[in-house]
This record gives C-alpha cells, sequence and structure tokens, in this order.
C-alpha cells in the first residue's frame, strides 16, 4: 500500500503504543487522543488532519493512524 504521508513512526513504537492501549494504560482517553497524545503530536507544526484523529476511537481511530502514518 503506497502512502502520500510524509509523517512516519517506527514500527516497534507503534507496536508499543499497541500494547500499552490494551493493557488499559490510556485510561479515560478515546484511542486516536491516546495516540496523539503518547507521539506528542501536538508539536506538529501542520495538524491538517490530526484533529480527526484526536477525535476518533476504535475502529475510526486506526483506520485514520495507518492511513496518516507509514510504518517503518
Amino acid at each position: 500500500m503506497a502512502h502520500d504521508s510524509s509523517l512516519q513512526i517506527e514500527r516497534a513504537a507503534y507496536e508499543e503504543f499497541v500494547r500499552l492501549w490494551s493493557q488499559g494504560s490510556f485510561e479515560h482517553q478515546r484511542l486516536g487522543q491516546a495516540f496523539y497524545n503518547h507521539f506528542d503530536l501536538h508539536k506538529l507544526t501542520d495538524q491538517a488532519g490530526l484533529h480527526g484523529l484526536y477525535e476518533a476511537d476504535g475502529d475510526k481511530a486506526s483506520r485514520l493512524i495507518l492511513r496518516l502514518f507509514h510504518l517503518h
């Protein structure tokens, strides 16, 4: 699958996030919100598309993460 996005996250870091999420480490946060906060995405100057990620949960958040970010 080709990605037009220049946003990249190491696969190991993503897998660690997923492990922490499945253990309940981000209590009271939506999946997208937890991802946004965990990876300090507020530091990015281009926030286009990230607002929707922050608001998303569940399958929608998972799809957005995989669409917005290239895992390497």
